[in-house]
């Protein structure tokens, strides 16, 4: 006994099997590790109080180091519960966009809840590391914690951002 498929059954079988596995096929990025020029970098983080329960962070990029250029820069939170895989989702992931500013550096700013501070991480992810490809890997990330940037009530139950602007430079 002999099977045959018409062309239009193969077609919706292979596009079946496409949509289903497509849930399973994340990016694999791998997470660079501090090194003792911090891959390069050169950048500001600020965060000032923005009124209410939200707070601004703003980053300046003089230098993207030896993570240029990078594929994307957003300011993440993930979630403090783990879902039934072990995985957490993002409470906050927000898109930095860089723009020129007078000084030839780029500067870009974000606001989020105040809640998600202790949480919160500027993530870069690249493609390349030093001028080297990551394609095997899906890409690297570094992430830059927002909370050392922050002046923390003392015994306060949640972290509070004091009314002045909390300032580290990089450089």
């Amino acid at each position: 006994m002999s099977f045959r498929f018409s062309s239009l059954a193969t077609s919706m079988l292979a596009v079946a099997a496409m949509v289903l596995m497509s849930d399973r096929s994340w990016a694999i990025r791998e997470g660079l590790g501090p090194s003792k020029d911090e891959w390069g970098l050169k950048y500001d983080v600020a965060v000032h109080d923005a009124g209410g329960d939200k707070v601004t962070v703003v980053f300046t990029l003089a230098d993207e180091g030896r993570l240029k250029p990078f594929y994307s820069l957003d300011l993440v939170a993930f979630s403090e519960a783990t879902d039934s895989r072990s995985g957490r989702t993002y409470d906050v992931n927000v898109p930095i966009k860089l723009k020129p500013n007078q000084d030839g550096k780029r500067t870009g700013e974000v606001q989020i809840r105040k809640k998600f501070v202790d949480r919160a991480k500027i993530r870069i992810i690249t493609l390349t590391v030093d001028g080297k490809q990551q394609s095997a890997s899906g890409g690297a990330f570094y992430d830059i914690p927002i909370a050392k940037y922050l002046k923390i009530a003392p015994a306060a139950a949640s972290p509070a951002v004091a009314p002045s602007a909390s300032k580290v430079t990089k450089e």
